[in-house]
């Protein structure tokens, strides 16, 4: 079976990537290869941000797209932390999904991150 190495997140912008991924969602810089390849901070699979000329998003959901999901254990509280982060949710609510609840947003360049929060 394949085994998933990394996730690539591209930014246009690495100082605003570092701003939003490391100051308002909370992830810490692990290693800088240069100034375009920063690895984050994370237990199982690496997240890499990697500095490109521009942003080219796709519309959510309805392009096919990779999203990055992060998992909380409430839903409301996180969704109420990031906004407090500034923030701004797709889904003003949770949305029911078959393992539980989610929302999504967009960081500064058009990538979508899901925040799932799973049925117990």
């Amino acid at each position: 079976m394949p085994q998933i190495c990394v996730v690539s997140i591209y930014v246009s912008d690495m100082e605003l990537a570092k701003d939003f991924y490391c100051g308002k969602l909370g992830f810490e810089v692990d290693e800088v290869y240069d100034e375009g390849i920063i690895g984050l901070q994370h237990d199982s699979v690496p997240l890499i941000l990697c500095k490109v000329e521009g942003n080219s998003p796709a519309i959510y959901p309805h392009h096919a797209q990779v999203v990055i999901g992060i998992q909380t254990d409430d839903i409301v509280n996180t969704m109420s932390a990031y906004r407090q982060q500034g923030i701004q949710f797709i889904y003003d609510t949770p949305m029911p999904c078959p393992p539980g609840t989610y929302t999504a947003f967009k960081d500064p360049f058009g990538n979508v991150i899901e925040l799932l929060e799973f049925a117990k």
